[in-house]
């Protein structure tokens, strides 16, 4: 009797022990809520700097920076380890001008706006990535 209980737990164990390993991989490779919330943040830099273009409102500019950073660190945690993670490096670079050089960075908003409208629709866009990197171009180099 005490050997059959034995089995009986070990296998219990056993299929808890499974269950639970994959139910874990499965929440560890889960990944879109942090998906949502990037495309959330990348909208809401994306409306943010529309604003900031339209009225020159400066806490719409520096919303959008924050919604853009915001974006970027999501963004970051989707693609690491990916071949995408160069982007994020072009992210961190953005908004690096965006914070350091604000002015530099307001006289270009058109062109942020831009790219953020495109990432606002799809954050896996990789024309919006190209153009992400011209951006960082221009900020940094004119």
């Amino acid at each position: 009797m005490k050997k059959s209980i034995a089995v009986v737990l070990a296998v219990v164990l056993a299929v808890s022990t499974v269950v639970f390993c994959v139910l874990w991989q499965r929440a560890a490779h889960d990944r879109s809520e942090i998906e949502a919330f990037a495309q959330a943040e990348a909208q809401e830099a994306y409306t943010h700097f529309a604003d900031y273009q339209s009225g020159k409102d400066n806490a719409d500019y520096w919303q959008g920076v924050a919604a853009f950073h915001a974006f970027t660190d999501a963004y970051g945690v989707l693609t690491e380890g990916t071949n995408k993670s160069a982007n994020r490096v072009f992210c961190d670079e953005v908004y690096s001008s965006l914070t350091q050089l604000p002015e530099q960075s307001q006289a270009h908003i058109e062109e942020i706006a831009s790219v953020m409208k495109l990432l606002s629709e799809d954050i896996t866009n990789e024309t919006a990535y190209a153009q992400m990197q011209e951006l960082r171009n221009t900020l940094e180099y004119n």
